[in-house]
């Protein structure tokens, strides 16, 4: 797990769209425990971070559109945390990030 200060630098220093992946997988895989350290706000404000980060990604180079996808599917389950923790729970986050891994994997492999 990581503290507030790791995350931000994390987020800080992400430039890819991997770097912005690998956060979004830790927290939400990890929500519960987040939980107990952060408020649902918090998972807000990285939601619309790294929505804000969405037009450098898409102006990079080539950029890996189902990568972007998986990456913009995780945003929004941060950007509206609240609703999807109440009506799916930790478990919902946890499918989530195993269907996008799965896809990563995938997309990895092509």
């Amino acid at each position: 797990m990581y503290t507030n200060y790791e995350i931000g630098k994390i987020l800080h220093k992400a430039t890819t769209i991997e770097d912005f992946l690998c956060i979004q997988i830790e927290l939400l895989e990890n929500v519960d425990c987040y939980l107990q350290q952060f408020t649902a706000d918090y998972f807000n404000f990285i939601g619309r971070y790294c929505m804000e980060a969405i037009p450098q990604l898409i102006e990079k180079k080539n950029p890996n559109l189902e990568k972007l996808a998986c990456f913009h599917f995780l945003t929004t389950l941060l950007c509206d945390f609240d609703r999807f923790y109440k009506n799916g729970g930790a478990s919902y986050f946890k499918m989530s990030v195993t269907s996008i891994e799965d896809r990563l994997k995938y997309t990895v492999n092509t």
